[in-house]
């Protein structure tokens, strides 16, 4: 006879090794997912972050071309004493005047931004180039309505900190100051501008050689962080020069250039000049350039802080050094194309912003000058 052995069932369950594999596979599905989540969000800040920054220099770029390209000078014609190298007859002879020449009290001035700045500025705090000028664009601190309100304009970057910008409620420990590139935009109110020699603080007094200078600080404000260059060209138009051997940017070869000078080859501030057959010669005075080409570099706001910090937060000449070669207009697009490279190679995110800008103002023909 057989005996049967009756066994009880084995429990349902996982054993412990099964939940040791099980874990251990949860645990590698949740970091591949954190880890796609935090590269997902980390890369929306960046493009966030480079729109955000670009956005605001691509502003800044429109607002300098819109401006500039209503630039004007008050020309007309008066008479021109040899004697007192203007169109003041001089007290002590009854000499005539020599001629009939182009006058204005406005004026156009392009060049380095650690020249145009004032004293005490430099090529580490103030690269690139600065544009100054005039232009009615109807700012007006009591008035309202006024279009066509004559102001002066100016551009330029300067490195520095936004300690001066932070409101007093911000903490410098808990929030930080920064030191960064800005753009700067020159604006006094059409209050602050005179003419003649009035010498009330704050006050622009536009026949003075250096008429910016006078309120510069005061007047000035940051309109775009991390613009790391501003170059200006003046320029005329290629159809101008048919038949020479002159380039367009001829009339400022070394980024320099005023309206008030003669000659803008050279930095003096020359006036008008005697021909060996009597004649007066002016030159480019009194005149604005045609056009006037832009280019504006900006850096994004993340790549900038690590840039930045990198070297204790310092600007160490280091964009003095890359905008060095700017100048001799004529090797623009090489050495633009060497500070690309040094930005690309110092692993910045950077965009380049560049338009020739016509003066609608300008009067300029093929056969002039």
């Amino acid at each position: 006879m057989s005996t049967f052995v009756t066994r009880p069932w084995r429990q349902q369950g996982f054993t412990l090794v099964e939940l040791l594999v099980s874990t251990a596979v949860l645990a590698v599905l949740l970091l591949v997912t954190m880890t796609a989540l935090d590269s997902m969000q980390r890369s929306w800040r960046e493009t966030k972050g480079k729109v955000n920054q670009f956005r605001g220099a691509r502003i800044a770029f429109e607002t300098i071309t819109r401006n500039v390209s209503q630039a004007t000078l008050n020309t007309y014609w008066d008479y021109y004493f040899a004697a007192t190298e203007s169109n003041v007859p001089p007290t002590s002879t009854s000499e005539p005047p020599a001629g009939y020449v182009r006058q204005s009290e406005l004026d156009f001035r392009v060049g380095l931004a650690r020249d145009l700045g004032g004293s005490g500025t430099s090529a580490a705090d103030y690269p690139g180039h600065s544009l100054f000028f005039q232009a009615p664009l109807g700012l007006s601190q009591n008035f309202r309505g006024l279009s066509s309100l004559l102001n002066a304009r100016g551009y330029y970057i300067r490195f520095a900190s936004n300690e001066s910008q932070r409101p007093d409620f911000l903490p410098g420990g808990v929030v930080p100051v920064k030191r960064r590139y800005q753009l700067m935009e020159y604006r006094p109110p059409a209050e602050q501008v005179t003419i003649s020699g009035n010498t009330l603080q704050g006050n622009t007094v536009y026949t003075t050689p250096n008429w910016f200078t006078q309120n510069l600080a005061a007047v000035s404000r940051p309109i775009a962080d991390n613009i790391l260059l501003l170059l200006i060209s003046p320029q005329v138009p290629a159809e101008t020069l048919i038949g020479t051997s002159k380039k367009p940017w001829w009339i400022a070869p070394a980024y320099r250039f005023s309206s008030r000078d003669a000659n803008n080859a050279t930095t003096a501030m020359d006036g008008v000049s005697v021909l060996a057959d009597g004649t007066l010669n002016q030159g480019t005075r009194h005149l604005l350039p045609p056009l006037v080409r832009v280019t504006l570099i900006a850096g994004e706001e993340g790549t900038m802080s690590r840039w930045l910090a990198e070297r204790q937060d310092a600007p160490e000449d280091i964009m003095a050094a890359a905008s060095a070669p700017f100048n001799e207009a004529r090797h623009y697009d090489r050495d633009l194309e060497r500070v690309k490279q040094y930005l690309t190679e110092q692993r910045l995110n950077f965009r380049v912003f560049t338009a020739v800008v016509p003066l609608r103002n300008a009067l300029w023909s093929s056969t002039a000058y």
